[in-house]
C-alpha cells in the first residue's frame, strides 16, 4: 500500500533528496514559491561599454540577455547545443533525441503534432512566464491539467480496474461529509460550536457531500453517472458509491489530491504548438547575441573581469570571450565538470550538488480513444507503476489524433528499461488504462533527463536540499553570477529560471550604478 509519503521516500531513495522534491513538485505538494517583483525596470543607456557573457540558453540564460539588452550592455550567450531552450524541449516530426546509453530516437510524429519533452504547463499565477508570453507575442492556450474523467489505477484496489477522479474525489468527500454530519448530529461537536453554527455546518455537509435527508451517503452524480439524461422518461442515474476501502486507499486518496495545490489550480496555459515557442521568440528578438554551437571549456577570471574559453562543436575551433562580468546559467550537473576558478566555496557546492534530480517522460502519437471511449480531454491519469502519470493532450480536441504522455515520472525506474522495453512498459500502461486500445499507439519516443548531455538531469531543488549552499551561489563570486530554476525558491517551473534572471540583472545593475556613482 503506497501513501503520497511512501510514494515521495520512494522517489528520494532513488534520486536523494532532489529525487523527493521533484516528486513533491509533480504531485503538486509543494507550495508556490517566492513573489515575483515584476519585469526589471533598468535605465535606458546603465549598461553602455558593459559586456556580460551568458552562458546557457534556457529560458533564464535568454531573459538575463533580453533584459541587460534592454539597458545597453554588450550580451554574448554561449550555447553548446545548435538549439536554444535547455529544458524547455519540444520534440516533432524529424526531431532527433539522443541519449547517453541509448540508440538515437527520430521522432516519427505526423506534421503538427509534437510532445513537450520538458516544460509542459504554466501556472496561472506565474507571472513572469505569462508575461514573457505575451511581450514576445507567444500565443497561449488552456492547459487542461485535470479532468475528471481521467483515471486512477492500481492493481490493488478494485480488481485492478481503473476508478475515474469524480468518483475518487466525490466518493470520499460523501463518506466524509456522512460521518462528520452525524457527529455533529450527535452532538459530538458541541464543545466546539454553537448549536447554530452545528445546524449550519450539517446544512453544508449535506449539499457538499450529496447526503440524503437521514445524513447517509448512497452515491451522487457528482461522482459520475451510469446513465445519462435523455429526452421521454431517460433520466440520469448515479454510479453506485465505491467502498470507502477503495476511495480511501493512500495511493486513490493521494493522486486525487494532486490539483488542489496552487501550482496545479486551474487554468493553466501552453503556448500554441509547443512549449519551444518560448525560447524560439526569445532567439528571434536576440538574434547574432546568441553562438549556438558553442561548447564552454573554460571560466576563468581575467583582472576585474572573465575570460571564457569556448570551443566551435562543428569545426573544433576554439577562442576566448573577454567580458566585464558573467552570467552563469549551466546545470550543475554540467558546471562540476568545466574547468572554472570560482571561489573553493562555490566549487565545493556546485560539487556536492552535481546531482540532478531524474525526469522521464514516453510519448505516443495515436487516435484519441481516451477523448472518444472515455470522455478524458486534457488532464492526467495516475498508476502505482514506474509511469506513475499518463497526460493527455489539451490542443486540438475532438481531432483524429493526438500524442499522449503515456509515462512522466521522476525516479529513474522507466528509464532504466531499454527502448523497446520502455515503449512496451509505456503500452501496457495505457492498456491498463484504456483495455483493448494500446495497439492503436504508434511513433513512440521517449526522454530521461539524466541521459541527455549537457543536461544531465532535470532539476535542482538546491533552496530545499542545501540551503547555504543556494545562499552561497545566489551572491556574486567576484564577476561571476548564478542564474536558473535552481537559483530560485521555483525550482522545476520556467517562474523560477525568470526569476533567477531577474535578480541577477538586478545585481549587475546595482553594481555598475554604485560604480558610476
Amino acid at each position: 500500500m503506497t501513501t503520497r509519503r511512501e510514494l515521495i521516500m520512494r522517489f528520494g531513495a532513488v534520486a536523494g533528496v532532489a529525487g523527493a522534491y521533484a516528486a513533491m513538485h509533480g504531485l503538486g505538494l509543494m507550495g508556490a514559491g517566492e513573489a515575483w517583483a515584476g519585469m526589471p525596470r533598468l535605465a535606458p543607456g546603465s549598461g553602455k561599454g558593459v559586456k556580460v557573457v551568458i552562458l546557457g540558453t534556457g529560458v533564464s540564460g535568454m531573459a538575463t540577455a533580453y533584459e541587460l539588452r534592454k539597458a545597453g550592455y554588450d550580451c554574448t550567450v554561449l550555447e553548446t547545443r545548435p538549439r536554444t531552450g535547455g529544458r524547455n524541449f519540444t520534440i516533432r516530426k524529424g526531431t532527433k533525441l539522443e541519449m547517453d546509453g541509448r540508440p538515437a530516437q527520430v521522432c516519427g510524429f505526423s506534421d503538427g503534432m509534437y510532445f513537450n519533452a520538458g516544460a509542459g504547463r504554466i501556472p496561472t499565477h506565474h507571472l513572469a512566464t505569462l508575461g514573457y508570453c505575451r511581450e514576445l507575442g507567444v500565443a497561449t492556450e488552456v492547459e487542461v491539467n485535470m479532468c475528471n474523467s481521467a483515471f486512477i489505477q492500481t492493481d490493488r484496489v478494485n480488481d485492478g480496474k481503473p476508478i475515474t477522479l469524480r468518483q475518487a474525489i466525490y466518493d470520499y468527500r460523501g463518506y466524509v461529509a456522512e460521518l462528520l454530519a452525524k457527529c455533529g448530529q450527535a452532538g459530538a461537536l458541541d464543545q466546539q460550536m454553537s448549536g447554530d453554527d452545528r445546524d449550519r455546518l450539517i446544512a453544508g455537509l449535506k449539499d457538499w457531500g450529496g447526503l440524503t435527508e437521514k445524513l447517509a451517503y448512497e452515491g451522487s452524480e457528482n461522482a459520475g453517472l451510469s446513465t445519462y439524461a435523455g429526452a421521454g422518461d431517460q433520466i440520469p442515474v448515479h454510479v453506485a458509491p465505491m467502498g470507502f476501502d477503495k476511495v480511501g486507499d493512500p495511493f486513490v486518496l493521494g493522486m486525487a489530491g494532486f490539483a488542489d495545490a496552487i501550482d496545479m489550480q486551474a487554468t493553466m496555459q501552453q503556448p500554441v504548438g509547443g512549449m519551444d515557442r518560448i525560447p524560439a521568440a526569445f532567439h528571434k528578438a536576440l538574434g547574432p547575441l546568441i553562438r549556438l554551437n558553442s561548447e564552454v571549456r573554460a571560466i576563468r577570471r581575467k583582472g576585474s573581469g572573465v575570460a571564457i574559453t569556448c570551443a566551435d562543436t562543428m569545426s573544433g575551433k576554439t577562442a576566448v570571450i573577454e567580458a566585464d562580468y558573467c552570467v552563469c546559467t549551466l546545470p550543475f550537473s554540467v558546471l562540476s565538470g568545466v574547468a572554472n576558478d570560482f571561489a573553493p566555496d562555490r566549487q565545493a557546492a556546485i560539487a556536492r550538488n552535481a546531482k540532478l534530480g531524474d525526469g522521464y517522460k514516453v510519448a505516443f502519437q495515436g487516435p484519441r480513444f481516451w477523448e472518444q471511449d472515455d470522455r478524458i480531454f486534457g488532464g492526467l491519469s495516475f498508476t502505482e507503476r514506474d509511469t506513475l502519470m499518463t497526460w493527455y493532450p489539451s490542443d486540438r480536441l475532438n481531432s483524429d489524433e493526438g500524442v499522449v504522455v503515456a509515462g512522466y515520472a521522476f525516479d529513474g525506474k522507466a528509464g532504466a528499461r531499454d527502448l523497446p522495453g520502455q515503449y512496451a512498459y509505456g503500452r501496457e500502461t495505457m492498456e491498463k488504462l484504456h483495455p483493448g486500445r494500446s495497439h492503436l499507439l504508434h511513433s513512440p519516443m521517449a526522454i530521461q533527463w539524466s541521459r541527455v548531455k549537457y543536461s544531465q538531469g532535470a532539476w535542482l531543488f538546491l533552496a530545499a536540499s542545501d540551503p547555504d549552499g543556494y545562499r552561497l551561489m545566489s551572491d556574486a563570486d567576484g564577476p561571476f553570477y548564478f542564474a536558473g530554476e535552481h537559483m530560485s525558491n521555483i525550482p522545476a517551473w520556467q517562474q523560477g529560471a525568470f526569476a533567477s534572471a531577474h535578480r541577477v540583472v538586478g545585481l549587475i545593475s546595482a553594481r555598475q550604478a554604485a560604480k558610476t556613482a
